[in-house]
């Protein structure tokens, strides 16, 4: 678990990973070498993943976001823990899905994909549907978006 200073840190590192230790360090009453020292020990422990910019799908050519929804199945025979291995390895390969989440449910996969245009989506569902017994597929395609988050809650009540 993390105290109240780390959940603060983690809090202004979210809204902005590029503020400097010394920034942080004044608004949290600490030093900045104990800054970045809580800082590695959270890196460390993988709480700190990694550090991204964020940035706008539009304004790169990928104004349609969907959600797909999966069922998967096997063939007589087949070993369906290695078809499920096989099928994250090529989500995890394809750059234009964004998330793979296995859920409970009538669905196998949930999958959030950003694409240029309906044609890309219809082509990567295409590719979609080769890597697995795919034997069922829902799309939702997103009208618009009114909250999108990276920032995960901790508590400390800073940002």
């Amino acid at each position: 678990m993390i105290d109240e200073i780390d959940a603060q840190i983690l809090d202004l590192l979210q809204a902005d990973g590029r503020m400097s230790n010394a920034a942080i360090a004044e608004r949290v009453g600490l030093t900045t070498s104990t800054v970045f020292e809580r800082i590695k020990k959270m890196e460390k422990r993988g709480i700190i993943q990694r550090y991204v910019a964020i940035v706008d799908p539009g304004l790169l050519g990928k104004s349609i976001t969907a959600f797909i929804r999966l069922i998967i199945g096997t063939a007589p025979g087949e070993d369906y823990a290695a078809c499920k291995q096989d099928f994250v390895a090529q989500c995890l390969a394809e750059p234009d899905i964004l998330e793979c989440h296995s859920v409970a449910g009538e669905e196998c996969y949930l999958l959030k994909v950003r694409v240029a245009n309906t044609g890309e989506l219809e082509k990567l569902l295409e590719r979609i549907r080769t890597y697995a017994m795919v034997t069922r597929s829902t799309s939702s395609i997103v009208m618009s978006t009114f909250k999108e988050e990276m920032r995960i809650a901790t508590d400390g009540g800073v940002a």
